[in-house]
């Protein structure tokens, strides 16, 4: 017995098993950050869907400091695992975080109070049985380094370990408010830029079937399209139960009432904006002047602008009042409507139906853009979060080269000193 325990000893603490668990580790941590801060709204909703199971609802501002705390700690300590930094804080920080999160999705794993733990964002959606032991092997991989990580040395020397921390701590901050004040740079989720909204395809599709939800005095019934019933029941949304599309992406139902209307108003030709609210009562009025600015500069385009809201029906005359509305507002499902675009309240721009740019209200300064047309407003709100994310990645992976090799450069040249040549010598 004592052989085995000396055999493990000697593997954790060699060299090659200790850079390949800090690569591995680390990068799961980066990646699970990167994924979370891209999107933090949608980790901002995925803590609330915990807190909603639990009974435990928290201020959102509270829940939107919590959710950038997180996920920059994540892609921070995994960075610094990766390369050896702070070798023995960035393993305390993540073991601190394993103690956390290993018997919190063992409870998710048996009870199930959420379909999936969110700890890739839409990146990657994992089962909750394939996270717990994810995180079991997490820990015990941490558990190895805890043996040998800090008799390796890191790629950085000591004194240089403060700038790669700066570095990847900019790097996340910057993605992480981007994506929280205008749109997530890359879009994972089922509505992404260049989407076709107003397409018939999939309904026309022979392979796919849909079932339908309505609801009545809290009772909810799930009919086929053939068996729809009277209109004592109320329409909640559709869903795709089977085809080639079931698993790939959701689908945006528009109502009218309790009629599907979606078709209708989603136009397949000339330019479209969407006004996107999944949480109406979170709204602040105040908002509705820059809409309304934007619907009579979208009119003199000849162009069109609808709001959508997850509105019960009976509000929406009232909503109409308060916001002054003179464009059409229809209902749709909260979920889908998140999903569609982040934010309080959004902009989705459409041409020919298809999806051109999102962004959240709060960005678009309204007053600073040119609405008297004779340049494109539409144009300038344009942006490409792909490439924005690409060159960030690319800057700060050539700051960390450029900082490793200076440091190997200086330790070189202090080697070839004379003073340290003849100390040798002596």
């Amino acid at each position: 017995m004592n052989n085995i325990v000396s055999r493990l000893i000697s593997v954790c603490r060699s060299p090659l098993t200790v850079w390949s668990l800090r690569i591995v580790v680390g990068c799961v941590f980066i990646v699970s950050g990167v994924a979370k801060s891209i999107d933090i709204w949608g980790f901002v909703f995925k803590i609330e869907e915990y807190l909603t199971a639990w009974n435990m609802e928290q201020p959102r501002s509270l829940v939107v400091m919590l959710s950038i705390a997180l996920s920059g700690g994540e892609f921070l300590l995994g960075c610094m695992l990766a390369v050896g930094a702070y070798r023995r804080t960035a393993l305390w920080g993540l073991m601190a975080m394993m103690a956390f999160m290993l018997p919190l999705t063992l409870y998710v794993y048996i009870a199930s109070p959420v379909p999936d733990c969110g700890c890739f964002g839409d990146f990657v959606k994992l089962s909750n049985a394939a996270t717990f032991y994810k995180n079991l092997g997490i820990t015990a991989a941490l558990a190895c380094l805890f043996i040998g990580n800090t008799r390796v040395p890191g790629l950085y020397h000591p004194y240089l370990q403060w700038i790669s921390a700066a570095l990847c701590a900019l790097y996340i901050v910057a993605v992480g408010l981007f994506g929280f004040n205008i749109q997530p740079l890359v879009d994972f989720r089922s509505f992404p830029v260049g989407r076709d909204l107003a397409s018939a395809d999939i309904d026309e599709a022979d392979d796919v079937d849909f079932e339908f939800i309505y609801e009545r005095d809290g009772e909810q019934l799930v009919c086929s399209a053939d068996s729809v019933p009277d209109a004592t029941w109320s329409f909640v949304e559709r869903r795709i139960v089977s085809g080639t599309q079931a698993d790939e992406r959701t689908e945006l139902v528009i109502l009218d009432g309790d009629e599907d209307v979606t078709s209708e108003v989603l136009a397949s030709e000339g330019e479209q904006l969407l006004v996107v609210l999944p949480q109406y009562n979170r709204v602040d009025p105040s908002f509705t002047y820059a809409v309304n600015e934007l619907d009579r500069y979208m009119s003199m385009r000849g162009g069109s602008l609808v709001e959508i809201a997850s509105i019960p029906q009976d509000r929406i005359e009232e909503w109409r009042d308060l916001s002054m509305a003179n464009y059409p507002i229809y209902r749709a499902e909260s979920t889908t409507l998140k999903e569609l675009s982040r934010g309080v309240m959004s902009l989705v721009y459409l041409v020919d139906g298809h999806i051109v740019w999102k962004r959240s209200l709060s960005s678009v300064d309204v007053d600073s853009l040119n609405l008297d047309g004779k340049t494109d407003a539409m144009q300038q709100l344009d942006y490409d979060g792909p490439m924005l994310m690409l060159w960030l990645t690319c800057g700060l992976l050539a700051a960390l080269f450029l900082l490793y090799a200076a440091d190997r450069g200086a330790r070189y040249l202090k080697r070839q000193s004379p003073d340290v040549k003849s100390r040798k010598n002596e």
